[in-house]
């Protein structure tokens, strides 16, 4: 990667809406068909796949985000998350890696379609299932179950995904 090389030069296939005002650091990947807001930071080592929509003022640290995911405006997605496959974060959703004990680092791990709700934080070593839903606001310290609706502070499980599963059902 040459200096004056801009993200657009390195990433043909990947609309940015101001590269001007965009940062995408060395040894970054990112898939065709994404699109990439303004005043959005990408860190090094940073994995993005195919047809991923980044919002605006959000921060991408060192993490693995999948396929035809969506993170909407103003989120800190911190070193070390996996996002798999379309995935749903709303805006200025924060996920945290720290537990501030003196240990090790945990990271967060959002499986394959669950949607995340504007505002809500995602605290170390949570893993959010695949097909859940986080309310918005929610503040999530404990794993949450494939296809359960969690919502509140500590979020807690409302739905545990049968009764919403049976009203998609004819």
């Amino acid at each position: 990667m040459s200096q004056s090389e801009t993200p657009e030069e390195r990433f043909p296939d990947v609309l940015f809406y101001n590269a001007s005002l965009t940062e995408v650091q060395e040894n970054v990947t990112i898939g065709p068909g994404t699109r990439v807001g303004s005043m959005t930071i990408i860190h090094k080592n940073a994995s993005i796949g195919s047809g991923t929509t980044i919002g605006s003022h959000c921060n991408i640290c060192e993490c693995v985000i999948g396929d035809n995911v969506s993170i909407q405006t103003g989120c800190h997605i911190t070193r070390g998350v996996t996002v798999e496959d379309d995935v749903f974060i709303g805006p200025q959703v924060v996920t945290l890696n720290d537990k501030l004990k003196g240990g090790p680092m945990v990271y967060p791990y959002i499986e394959r379609g669950a949607k995340i709700g504007g505002g809500s934080r995602i605290l170390p070593g949570v893993r959010v299932g695949a097909n859940a839903v986080v309310g918005a606001g929610s503040v999530v310290t404990r794993d949450v179950p494939p296809g359960a609706l969690v919502v509140g502070n500590p979020a807690r499980v409302r739905s545990d995904g049968q009764d919403r599963q049976a009203q998609k059902s004819p």
